[in-house]
């Protein structure tokens, strides 16, 4: 594979429709697991294995908070990288970044905007669950305006706290246009929140698009 759009068309290929069984055995009695969470959790952690077993090195960042969470080596070129899951008979809830880290980290590191998402969505099962969809996506196209707010977001004690996704798989449309777009409701929704010693609105902003100007 030479680059993450190969990968993508492989993981169609390999894993679309495929089904999968998550159990738990204690004491010689075996439960089929069909908890949102589990499967979830469990999806992304076996991700990381299929991508290694096609000769994808994966490195995970060491802080959760520092985005994004991985790093792909293909051929030599490293490409930054999250994966994300959800129950595709819901609207997609899953954290698209935590708000503070992802400001921190683009405001250094401008190119890291271009990452891509690798976005599963399943449908558990009697038995288990299937892989009904897989995305290759960029961050801006899987969030969107919202109603109280720029961009689609949690807010935790008064201050930003996620980025969160729209239903992009039925509204792929309604996504940011352009990635400047997208840097622009962010710099809106930082702006409508203390700053309480965080980077000044402003500056980010302008340090952001200067930066991607020379990405």
């Amino acid at each position: 594979m030479n680059s993450l759009e190969e990968l993508y068309e492989k993981a169609v290929s390999d894993i679309k429709g495929e089904k999968g069984v998550i159990t738990i055995t204690i004491a010689g009695i075996p439960k089929i697991s069909k908890s949102n969470d589990i499967i979830g959790n469990c999806v992304q952690e076996w991700i990381p294995q299929w991508l290694a077993d096609n000769g994808l090195e994966l490195e995970a960042n060491e802080s959760s908070q520092v985005f994004p969470d991985f790093t792909a080596n293909i051929n030599g070129v490293k490409y930054d990288m999250e994966i994300k899951c959800w129950n595709y008979t819901n609207n997609p809830a899953f954290d698209l970044a935590n708000f503070d880290g992802f400001y921190r980290e683009v405001y250094t590191h401008p190119n890291k905007l271009h990452a891509k998402y690798l976005v599963f969505g399943y449908t558990p099962t009697t038995h288990g669950f299937k892989i009904d969809n897989l995305y290759l996506k960029n961050l801006w196209e899987l969030t969107s305006k919202a109603q109280k707010y720029p961009i689609g977001l949690q807010v935790k004690q008064e201050q930003p706290y996620a980025i969160r996704p729209f239903a992009f798989h039925k509204r792929p449309t309604e996504c940011f246009a352009s990635i400047h777009e997208f840097v622009r409701a962010i710099y809106e929704t930082r702006k409508m929140f203390a700053l309480e010693n965080r980077i000044d609105p402003d500056l980010w902003y302008e340090t952001v698009i200067d930066g991607l100007r020379q990405c």
